[in-house]
């Protein structure tokens, strides 16, 4: 009989990562397989997990399967788990069955496995740190024990094309009937990934001054060539006259339906544009940022390791994620840091400055860039910061920009305390490190406690982080008569009365379920 101690037996590990997730562009019965994968202590069958990421409803569906073309028995008995693993390697949701019956071709597991909005909104940060997802799949033999644990690292990669540019529609005042077309080709090739157009439209607008009036209202339209593109993320911005950016627009499309457009937003009027035409029209010219990131079906897959080393490896290495401090880095990647950490002290080379209401800091556009999509985009245009040489950042303290060099050019955070991993997390933010803000939320969940619980709510829904916010709310209400009653709460109330009717709202809805 099978051991219940599924801790002391000895087992075969698949731990797979299936990088940018969040591209994922599969719906109903389409799926993502993992590499091939064989066990050879049972039967030397071939195995591969799959992924339902179902686009289409609120579930990712998490399979076994036995392949058909291979040998062994035509029917194998066998114990698995099935998991999603955090960056520490703990699980976050598992599905462990006993003695099934695998045939030939046979599929077992899930189509439930655990709610897409968890992972992709929710808990984001949790499911997919760098948008990762890691998953794991342990076998054991149903009758008698493997002779040593296995393990088999994998990763499938979703390939991804990025693109920013700037779009400058001249003459804007005297645009009337006339679209305005911007196309995105493929590099290397004439053939069209999608176009955009810009055009004005009719309509009544309620005006207080003036009652109902006529106006133009600008809108966008995105022609993809649904013959190539599967999943697109897109962002808008207008660039105004001191090459600062105004988000108006962000969303993600995914392609099914090749007879169709995607019209996507009305942003403001064209009056409303003119009215601050210095600040917005500079020489008459509206300028947009448009970024945008697209997948075309592509992926890139590969067995990377087999370890069949014994139990030492397992305890260093269980998740390929949990390692020793002392050894966390390969000795070339040791030295890199180095001397990537020692430019951070040279200001010889560097072609940038970071400017506090006190300090100046020298560094390099090539590091800032490489780390941070919003240094980068700011160093790839001609945006004040990459002409000037220097970016202000008059909002942040002089402790919380040198951590935030650090970070940058070491991955070091160093110690924090409550207020120090705040200020970090919200700098994070700022300038899209994700994997810092991913950090500092961890220490701040650590760090939680009656007296500050109130501030980290305030903190989380201002930077819209579901996963903090969720976690935040859930220890108010298991704390509620020492938090309710605090001054801290009263104050809440006050400033920030929305977000404590929604919170207390969680309370009674428990309640009622």
């Amino acid at each position: 009989m099978a051991c219940a101690d599924y801790s002391k037996r000895k087992s075969f590990t698949f731990i797979w990562k299936l990088e940018n997730a969040s591209y994922c562009w599969q719906s109903n019965s389409e799926f993502i397989e993992s590499p091939s994968f064989t066990v050879d202590e049972i039967h030397e069958i071939n195995w591969e997990l799959r992924l339902y990421p179902s686009t289409g409803s609120d579930n990712i569906g998490f399979y076994l399967e036995r392949q058909d073309n291979n040998k062994g028995a035509e029917t194998v008995a066998i114990d698995y788990e099935l998991a999603f693993l955090a960056s520490d390697g703990t699980a976050l949701r598992a599905l462990k069955r006993k003695s099934v019956e695998f045939r030939k071709g046979g599929v077992t597991g899930s189509y439930e496995f655990v709610s897409r909005n968890e992972v992709f909104t929710v808990r984001r940060s949790v499911f997919l740190p760098q948008d990762t997802l890691t998953v794991r799949c342990r076998m054991w033999k149903s009758v008698g024990e493997m002779s040593k644990d296995v393990q088999c690292f994998a990763r499938t990669r979703i390939a991804v094309e990025k693109r920013s540019f700037l779009w400058n529609i001249e003459n804007f005042s005297t645009l009337k009937d006339k679209k305005e077309t911007y196309e995105i080709k493929f590099h290397g090739k004439g053939e069209r990934l999608m176009s955009l157009e810009l055009s004005l439209t009719g309509g009544l607008l309620c005006d207080v001054t003036r009652g109902m009036v006529s106006d133009e209202t600008i809108r966008f339209k995105m022609i993809p060539n649904y013959q190539n593109m599967k999943m697109c993320t897109f962002q808008l911005s207008v660039v105004d006259a001191s090459k600062n950016t105004v988000k108006c627009f962000q969303h993600e499309f995914w392609y099914r339906d090749p007879c169709g457009s995607k019209d996507f937003i009305r942003f403001c009027t064209k009056s409303e544009l003119l009215e601050k035409k210095s600040t917005y029209l500079p020489n008459d010219v509206l300028s947009l940022r448009c970024e945008c990131a697209f997948s075309c079906g592509s992926m890139l897959q590969e067995i990377e390791a087999t370890n069949s080393e014994c139990n030492v490896v397992e305890k260093k290495n269980s998740s390929n994620l949990n390692l020793d401090k002392e050894s966390e880095f390969p000795v070339p990647i040791c030295i890199l840091i180095d001397n990537l950490k020692s430019m951070l002290n040279n200001s010889s080379l560097s072609d940038v400055k970071l400017k506090t209401k006190r300090q100046t800091y020298p560094a390099h556009t090539f590091i800032l860039g490489a780390r941070s999509p919003v240094f980068k985009c700011m160093f790839s245009s001609d945006m004040k910061e990459k002409i000037n040489g220097c970016v202000d950042i008059e909002d942040l303290n002089d402790n919380t920009v040198l951590r935030l060099l650090r970070y940058i050019y070491s991955a070091e955070v160093g110690e924090l305390e409550w207020a120090s991993a705040t200020q970090l997390y919200e700098a994070a933010d700022k300038y899209q490190i994700l994997s810092l803000k991913d950090v500092c939320s961890s220490h701040l969940k650590n760090s939680l406690c009656v007296n500050n619980a109130c501030e980290s709510l305030v903190l989380a829904d201002r930077h819209q982080d579901e996963d903090l916010k969720v976690f935040v709310q859930d220890f108010i209400l298991r704390h509620g008569e020492d938090i309710i009653n605090s001054k801290e709460w009263e104050q809440l109330a006050e400033t920030h009365l929305k977000l404590a009717y929604e919170t207390m709202r969680l309370k009674y809805k428990e309640k009622l379920n």
